[in-house]
């Protein structure tokens, strides 16, 4: 795995354990800032090929996929 890979994939699990960590603490502002982060990295994964299938909980998916719809209304 290279170097960038390496750190998108360290990236977005920090970025999925600080928003539950955050939902936890009653601060679902603060994650859905971290859900923003992880949807970015989650992006720009996509754009590389990086694979991210295994590193996200299907939970935290369903969230990603709920704020994208938010904002599109």
């Amino acid at each position: 795995m290279s170097e960038f890979a390496s750190e998108l994939h360290r990236g977005i699990l920090e970025a999925q354990q600080a928003a539950q960590g955050a939902l936890d603490t009653g601060h679902p502002y603060e994650a859905y800032l971290y859900r923003a982060r992880l949807a970015d990295l989650l992006e720009m994964a996509g754009r590389h090929g990086v694979d991210t299938s295994a590193l996200v909980d299907a939970g935290v998916r369903e969230e990603l996929a709920e704020d994208e719809a938010a904002l599109r209304e």
